[in-house]
């Protein structure tokens, strides 16, 4: 079989180290990318959530709430497409740092904010929580049952079985998700 000449040359680059120190998107760009696929979930989200009620499902079900947090989560992420939310969601720090925030908005009240912080190279600092409703809680996982650096936030969601869960991963805020704990 005969490889193409431009799928070989590229192989090629692919295999010779790279001497730049730009490891790919800026944060700028990776937070711009998360928040379009956040807007196509929130409709999916939605619709999903539209269907169970026609189905007679309760908003109390564990799938309905799960599901809720879920839009509330990619709610968040989407705001950052808004030209008007940039100055309180995105700020440039001294140094060349950079602060993002996320902004969970129940019912559009802030209950829930974290700020994530990158250096002038794009490497996460640290997350700062700037918001914490008095019924929500934070838990810092055991490293032996949750993977890599995560902060767990327990919405306060009474009455159901499996609590909800916001993972935020600390490392990189764009893999933060909502699951279903115990």
């Amino acid at each position: 079989m005969r490889v193409p000449a431009s799928i070989a040359v590229f192989a090629v680059l692919l295999a010779i180290p790279s001497t730049s120190r730009s490891a790919g998107p800026s944060v700028a760009d990776r937070w711009k990318d998360r928040a379009v696929r956040a807007a196509a979930a929130v409709a999916r989200i939605e619709s999903e959530m539209a269907a169970l009620r026609k189905q007679g499902v309760k908003r109390s079900s564990e799938r309905y709430r799960e599901l809720e947090l879920a839009a509330m989560l990619e709610r968040a992420f989407a705001e950052h497409l808004e030209p008007k939310r940039e100055m309180d969601l995105r700020r440039a720090l001294p140094g060349g740092d950079e602060a993002f925030v996320l902004a969970l908005r129940p019912k559009r009240r802030v209950t829930f904010a974290i700020s994530y912080v990158y250096d002038a190279a794009g490497q996460p600092l640290g997350a700062r929580i700037l918001s914490l409703p008095e019924s929500w809680s934070v838990l810092v996982p055991d490293h032996t049952q949750e993977k890599g650096r995560r902060l767990l936030v327990d919405p306060g969601v009474p009455g159901t079985q499996a609590i909800p869960l916001f993972v935020f991963d600390l490392d990189d805020a764009c893999a933060s998700f909502v699951r279903l704990g115990r």
